[in-house]
């Protein structure tokens, strides 16, 4: 008994932790292994078990599958063909999530999402739609995308090792297909119209017009900035301006040595509400030149443009400041602005926490931008044009992937084998440049299940999954099938919304096997029916990784997702308890 009572008050914790968001996942999930460990109740000999377990292979595996995928420009082919479409943006949506849908089934939702956005933002730009119309609808078309396979989604990957027998590559398609193909029609032909169905543009291109904020100041003989450095004079707390570049003899530099020693007659391009520039005009006395836009006439003005990127859930800008990471000496680009839902912000910049999905506006040199916006790990919001584009490596992909699903399929090879060996193909082939392959691997999600395996066998082993078997069994006493069924999923959808997905199938999926008591043609009903009530979490910006990318270029609000979410959620919910439960 003490074993039941200390799994669940830790588990209790660390559910607190994780839903909170006091630690990362990753190591919540290894602090609660080792508590563990040294309680006794996991075995020293199971407690890394999870690392050479068939599902992280299968995690690692998939992960480099759709990098290759991301790096061969499949994707920029399919956004020409799209360019041709109608302007209705029903069918727009319709399209785009069926899209997300199957891609996602195969790829990682995320990548899926993220290949997806420049294309969505450059079509609904054309057609003077609401970018928030569709991002969202896309990103929930990924994630029920991500139910139809055994390889889309990690719950579903959890609970096909846990019954290998008789959950295939497919065996999720037949149920989960129909319900990911009503969760689409519902996202085209009501979500939509959910979303900000009165604006006619994107909000962000109204609200963040940079020219406004830009000026140019002449540095004088009796100015203080004559004879003075940058960072000296930055470092005054009355006003926050930024320096875009410095012209010196109609030469602009971009990237100033913040120790340079500025000149009479240089000319500062500043970004400054009215209120800072107004302080550091007093505080200066530097000349106002009074133009509002870059100058035309300076060598290399020409080469300087502005974008609109994301920060990506790898990036290294993500939970730092732009004073801290020291963006324009380390990335050679301004930082003009952030967008974060429906805030923009113009100042206060140097000291703003950056975070995963939001927008920001950087300056720099026309050439730079791409090498910059990857090595920031950031997602340009326009479509690059001269990206090149490699047939080889797309048409490699798709014939190693399709080779190892047919494998798994019938049964030649096992998942993990089939999969481990199409990534390693691919690898050889280089469709993943040898750099990238590390950076393909969500190494927090590794973790984060590598630690939470041996705790679902403990909690399995020790008696607390079986104890939480009875209580819902006993809610549903002498009640059908689809009726437990439909109590075990609200129950996954509900922890799965109050922590990661990734421990709520691992602990959910011990607890349907306690209620299908050994019968396997139940335990897979039930497996299967956790497995899409974990991947099905909608109602949070912060709990799918999807989620939180589409938050700053669609401009949505905590909302947004709550209201949509949750009528999807109830959607799929229903839809899976009919389909699953019932034996048609």
């Amino acid at each position: 008994m003490f074993e039941i009572t200390f799994m669940f008050i830790m588990l209790g914790v660390a559910i607190v932790w994780w839903h909170w968001g006091l630690l990362r996942h990753d190591l919540v999930a290894m602090l609660l292994l080792f508590v563990l460990v040294f309680a006794g109740i996991v075995p020293a000999t199971r407690a890394f078990i999870g690392f050479s377990h068939p599902a992280v292979i299968m995690l690692v595996s998939a992960m480099i599958i759709s990098r290759s995928f991301q790096e061969s420009g499949i994707f920029d082919f399919l956004g020409k063909a799209l360019d041709k479409m109608g302007s209705d943006p029903v069918n727009l949506i319709l399209v785009l999530s069926l899209i997300a849908m199957v891609s996602s089934a195969f790829l990682s939702s995320y990548i899926t999402v993220m290949l997806l956005m420049p294309i969505a933002l450059n079509l609904t730009g054309k057609r003077g739609i609401h970018a928030s119309r569709v991002l969202l609808p896309i990103a929930f078309s990924a994630i029920l995308g991500s139910t139809i396979t055994m390889i889309g989604s990690v719950p579903n990957i959890i609970v096909s090792c846990l019954q290998p027998e008789s959950l295939g590559i497919f065996t999720f398609a037949p149920k989960n297909l129909p319900i990911a193909l009503v969760g689409v029609l519902f996202l085209g032909l009501v979500a939509g119209n959910m979303l900000h169905k009165n604006l006619s543009k994107d909000k962000r291109d109204e609200d963040i017009n940079i020219e406004d904020y830009i000026t140019e100041v002449k540095v004088l003989k009796e100015s203080r900035l004559a004879g003075s450095t940058l960072r000296r004079i930055m470092q005054n707390a009355d006003y926050e301006v930024t320096v875009i570049a410095l012209v010196r003899e109609k030469l602009q530099q971009d990237v100033i040595d913040p120790d340079e020693e500025l000149l009479p007659d240089d000319i500062l391009i500043i970004e400054a509400d009215s209120a800072n520039l107004k302080t550091f005009m007093e505080y200066t006395n530097a000349k106002l030149m009074g133009g509002r836009k870059f100058r035309k006439d300076i060598t290399g003005a020409r080469n300087i443009s502005m974008r609109e990127v994301v920060v990506l859930k790898d990036s290294v800008l993500a939970g730092k400041t732009a004073a801290g990471i020291n963006i324009r000496s380390r990335f050679g680009v301004n930082l003009l602005a952030i967008s974060r839902g429906q805030r923009q912000s113009i100042h206060r910049l140097a000291k703003s926490k950056i975070k995963i999905g939001d927008v920001l506006l950087i300056q720099g040199r026309t050439q730079i931008l791409d090498e910059v916006t990857h090595a920031m790990g950031c997602l340009g919001l326009k479509p690059r044009g001269n990206r090149e584009k490699d047939g080889l490596r797309a048409t490699l992909s798709i014939l190693v992937l399709t080779t190892a699903l047919i494998l798994m399929g019938l049964r030649v090879l096992s998942a993990p084998l089939a999969l481990s060996a199409a990534a390693l193909l691919l690898a050889l082939c280089r469709t993943v440049a040898p750099y990238e392959l590390a950076r393909s691997v969500d190494w927090s999600l590794v973790l984060l299940l590598a630690a939470m395996i041996p705790v679902g066998e403990a909690f399995l082993r020790c008696g607390a999954a079986d104890m939480v078997a009875n209580s819902l069994d006993h809610l549903g006493i002498n009640e059908p099938l689809w009726v437990r069924l439909g109590i075990l999923m609200s129950f996954s959808m509900l922890l799965s919304n109050l922590i990661h997905n990734i421990p709520a199938a691992i602990l959910m999926s011990m607890v349907a096997l306690q209620m299908a008591a050994g019968d396997v043609a139940d335990s897979r009903i039930f497996l299967m029916g956790v497995a899409l009530s974990c991947t099905a979490n909608f109602v949070s910006s912060q709990r799918q990784p999807v989620n939180t990318l589409v938050k700053g270029a669609g401009g949505y609000q905590n909302l947004d997702y709550f209201k949509v979410g949750l009528a999807l959620q109830l959607l799929v919910l229903v839809f899976g308890v009919v389909v699953l439960g019932f034996r048609f």
